[in-house]
């Protein structure tokens, strides 16, 4: 049986510009940016746990990093205002499993 996918907010906050970079190109392979540190990811608990291992080996104890599983009603309400980046649709996840 598969996993059951959330959608997650992933935040950050990065002092250093080159790891800004790499967090930053990192989280668009994994998601979508609802704003330049903030980004929604939806997957398993497994692929997250990857996802926190990858971004936790380039940030050190000064910076921060958020992930906030949504359930499907809090996803379901999610509003903006002003133009959306990208509706939050089901759709699979931009990077591939090895």
């Amino acid at each position: 049986m598969a996993e059951p996918r959330h959608w997650h907010l992933v935040m950050y906050d990065v002092s250093e510009p080159s790891t800004l970079r790499k967090v930053h190109k990192t989280l668009s392979a994994w998601g979508k940016p609802m704003q330049y540190s903030a980004f929604r990811v939806r997957g398993t608990a497994r692929e997250l746990a990857r996802l926190r291992f990858e971004l936790s080996a380039m940030i050190d104890g000064k910076d921060r990093l958020m992930v906030i599983r949504l359930c499907s009603g809090c996803a379901a309400r999610v509003s903006v205002q002003g133009e959306a980046l990208a509706p939050l649709e089901a759709d699979p996840p931009p990077f591939r499993m090895v």
